[in-house]
């Protein structure tokens, strides 16, 4: 089995078993059909999600069941990156790994938001109540038994960290699998015309020696769009709100594992933004840097197996 650096694991004994309040009205499912896509034994639904104070938006979310001859392990929802607006399994790649997952005996949710998540109507932080919305849905009507699990990539690891930190979600995830990110863990680091001299010191530091095969940008500048969420032009304090390690944020969880990838040949700024949250986290964590593999993470064998070894390994005993 492939080796990867393994960085601060941290136990946590108590597991709490609240689960995450949905309203029934804010999500309704579509008598509309859409394609199943080309993976076997494959389903889709369409959905329509609304959160208070932001326009509804419709997911489409593709079912694919576990292998007839397989243990029943769980439910894993899967997240595209950017804004999300096309589904994990649309390319060769993503659909290689949902077959994988469903051979282990994982049913696996692959969204894809129409337009994406982000619109523009008071920053991400705000938006991103529809994914934990639809989260919560998720556990309530297809999640039937085992692991609840959510894998995401960059945008859909940033998904999965306000899930966390701001929409308690800790609550009804067993794992928590973030790839490459969250790339917005910090947006008052990220989106500047140039790093102020605090984050120059961490940026430089944070990444552990040795395990990068580039170098990593600290910013990501100001014109790109998720930092203009709140409004083109915010001011820091604006930006640390809207960021997943925001000033109030949730950074220890009773019941979810979490567990971050990170590619070493990703030369962006979203793997040491992303250890600005991954190493705040508190309860049980590991952060892996996955040989020779860029953003896309899921888009190499050595990126895929890291990710199916991680959900394999984090719902142990959960059968």
């Amino acid at each position: 089995m492939t080796r990867y650096l393994k960085l601060g694991l941290f136990l946590l004994t108590c597991t709490a078993t609240i689960e995450g309040a949905v309203s029934e009205a804010a999500v309704k499912e579509s008598t509309e059909t859409c394609p199943a896509g080309p993976v076997a034994n494959t389903t889709c639904r369409r959905l329509q999600v609304s959160c208070e104070g932001i326009k509804t938006i419709e997911v489409q979310i593709r079912i694919t069941e576990p292998a007839s001859n397989s243990t029943p392990r769980g439910t894993v929802v899967m997240g595209s990156g950017a804004g999300g607006n096309t589904f994990y399994g649309s390319s060769e790649a993503g659909q290689e790994l949902v077959r994988s997952l469903t051979s282990m005996g994982f049913r696996t949710v692959d969204r894809a938001w129409q337009g994406g998540w982000t619109t523009h109507e008071g920053g991400l932080r705000k938006e991103s109540c529809r994914y934990a919305t639809l989260l919560t849905w998720i556990r309530m009507h297809l999640y039937s038994e085992g692991a609840f699990v959510a894998t995401g990539n960059s945008g859909g690891s940033a998904e999965i960290g306000y899930a966390l930190t701001t929409w308690q979600r800790g609550d009804i995830l067993d794992l928590a699998v973030l790839t490459s990110g969250p790339p917005v863990a910090r947006l008052d680091y990220a989106c500047v015309k140039e790093a102020s001299p605090q984050w120059s010191a961490l940026c430089s530091t944070i990444i552990p020696r040795g395990v990068m095969e580039c170098s990593s940008a600290c910013i990501l500048g100001t014109q790109n769009d998720v930092c203009k969420q709140v409004t083109p032009e915010p001011t820091m304090e604006q930006l640390l709100t809207d960021s997943v390690a925001h000033g109030e944020a949730v950074l220890r969880y009773s019941k979810t594992r979490v567990h971050f990838l990170f590619g070493a040949h990703d030369c962006g700024e979203p793997v040491p933004t992303g250890l600005t949250y991954a190493t705040k986290i508190t309860s049980e964590k590991e952060i892996e840097f996955v040989p020779g593999t860029p953003h896309a993470l899921f888009s190499t064998p050595q990126g895929r197996e890291a990710i199916r070894h991680a959900i394999d390994k984090g719902t142990a005993g959960k059968r």
